[in-house]
């Protein structure tokens, strides 16, 4: 345990009596790095608490309802909304980290159970063996992202095209309350019953998700099985505008055609293509090519994708890159010739599959892109949005940033944006920026030190850290213009807010009767 915080020093010794000194950290530096997220954001925590079982939640929770403490969850550290930075003097940060097993895949009834801080890797990797997979099965940050943090702040990516948002794929949770009792939701709140079900009366299982670990912990969570598709096809086309590339990806979006989608402006698409290295490029390409089922196909794949290097995306100008899966080889096709015929009618012209093949076949890589390329602080901001109002919130940010152009050029800001959607309904801009900016302990213990070594040590940088966090600030208010809502609430988007009264008093009294002393969260999501 080593050695407490002096003025909390036998509070926490009791605690450890109750769970055992192995599941408590109190190190200075394990208190800052607990305390913080990529944003920068940070405030040194009381304690680390790594429980290893429901009970150790259990007596975490009333120790701190005894001792007046506050409990704040953290998964795999990935937020960049403030979701586990509490500004409180006396929190526990519980590291989920310890309760990552997968506890039990059901292939009978097409359920997985697994513990709240299992990672979207781990997950992945135990289904494989079954033929099965999660709807939505994780996000570009897996390796590390787990899958109680990402039910508590929502997130995208895999399987996002056709099945939505991680919170689409949960059908229940077991929860611990702040007064320590454990609530079970969907079918498994009726006594006796499996957690096969989520619709089983009012959505119990829907009131924590999204909610940043506001309203409790969660311990557990069942998701839904869908057999593991083995036909893939990726489709790839380059850009002049925005307006095309939306364009395209609204539609298929609509027709639901692809798995999994993202774009690039042409900032991003240049970020890329100069941070990823030549080691890398061979890795993952071997990565696709054992991804092949047929031996003629992982020729075809290897070759292909080698003799394109890095040549296959244009200098200047936007990239759409969509994953296909299917049943069956002929109905992969069909769908990414269908996607080619709409990309085409939008102005797209197609070229080599380079991303999607090998981004799909090495989805849970190391989280490199976290910095720039040189070393830069990065820092994402998103909104959600209807398709018909995409592309005039985007032209918005355009104007917003061309507006700043100069405060940028003065501070070496760079900004671009990531594109994406989710199921047939949602678009997503995400715009990005990157500063030079010392790294912080998050960054350090996340990327890898091969790449750390290769770039740039700024030096401490306040100045343009407040300008894009002024920026960010802005384009946030600037999406808001455009009905946009948000993923990964968490202390940084005006959810509570921006509701209208009805029902932001309707959760300000789940709050209170929850976790009627506030001590889950304060904070998040502006409860």
């Amino acid at each position: 345990m080593g050695n407490p915080h002096p003025e909390f020093g036998r509070m926490i010794e009791a605690l450890a009596e109750r769970i055992g000194p192995a599941r408590i950290v109190v190190d200075d530096a394990s208190r800052e790095l607990y305390g913080q997220d990529i944003s920068g954001d940070a405030h040194a925590v009381t304690a680390v608490i790594r429980p290893a079982e429901v009970a150790h939640l259990v007596e975490t929770v009333r120790f701190a309802r005894d001792q007046d403490f506050v409990v704040v969850p953290r998964g795999g550290g990935m937020s960049y909304s403030g979701g586990y930075v509490c500004q409180r003097p006396r929190t526990l940060c519980l590291d989920m980290a310890a309760m990552g097993e997968v506890l039990d895949v059901n292939t009978e009834d097409m359920i997985v159970t697994v513990q709240a801080g299992c990672t979207w890797q781990a997950l992945h990797e135990a289904l494989k063996p079954h033929g099965v997979r999660t709807p939505f099965w994780g996000t570009l940050s897996g390796i590390h992202a787990t899958v109680g943090g990402s039910l508590s702040q929502n997130a995208l990516f895999w399987g996002s095209g056709r099945h939505g948002t991680a919170a689409d794929s949960v059908v229940g949770f077991e929860i611990v309350l702040a007064d320590g009792r454990v609530l079970r939701t969907g079918a498994a709140a009726r006594a006796g019953a499996t957690p096969f079900f989520r619709h089983y009366g009012p959505d119990l299982t829907g009131l924590f998700t999204c909610d940043s670990g506001a309203l409790g912990i969660k311990s557990t969570a069942t998701l839904k099985l869908l057999p593991a598709a083995d036909a893939r096809a990726g489709v790839s086309f380059a850009f002049a505008d925005h307006a095309g590339l939306f364009r395209a990806m609204s539609r298929v979006s609509r027709a639901g055609l692809a798995e999994s989608c993202f774009a690039f402006d042409p900032t991003l698409q240049a970020q890329r293509m100069k941070r990823e290295s030549l080691t890398r490029d061979l890795r993952t390409l071997g990565h696709a090519v054992a991804a092949e089922s047929s031996v003629f196909g992982a020729l075809k794949t290897g070759a292909r994708v080698a003799a394109a290097g890095r040549r296959f995306l244009p200098d200047e100008g936007y990239s759409a890159h969509f994953m296909v899966e299917e049943r069956t080889q002929a109905a992969a096709h069909d769908a990414a010739d269908r996607i080619r015929g709409i990309a085409r009618d939008a102005g797209g012209e197609e070229v080599e599959n380079t991303i999607p093949t090998v981004t799909r076949a090495h989805p849970f890589g190391p989280l490199n892109s976290m910095i720039g390329p040189s070393g830069e602080r990065w820092l994402p901001v998103h909104g959600l949005l209807p398709h018909s109002r995409a592309v005039a919130a985007y032209e918005a940010v355009l104007a917003l940033l061309e507006r700043n152009h100069a405060a940028c050029a003065d501070h070496g800001i760079v900004h671009g944006a990531l594109f994406t959607y989710a199921d047939t309904d949602c678009f997503v801009i995400e715009p990005v920026f990157y500063w030079p900016d010392r790294l912080n302990a998050l960054h350090r213990r996340t990327v890898e030190g091969s790449v750390l070594r290769r770039t740039t040590d700024f030096a401490e940088n306040r100045a343009a850290r407040a300008e894009v966090l002024r920026l960010r600030a802005e384009v946030i208010d600037t999406l808001h213009a455009f009905g946009a809502v948000h993923l990964q609430i968490g202390r940084l988007y005006p959810f509570a807010r921006d509701l209208a009264a009805e029902p932001r008093e309707v959760l300000r009294a789940v709050k209170r009767e929850l976790d009627p002393e506030g001590r889950m969260n304060p904070g998040a999501l502006g409860l």
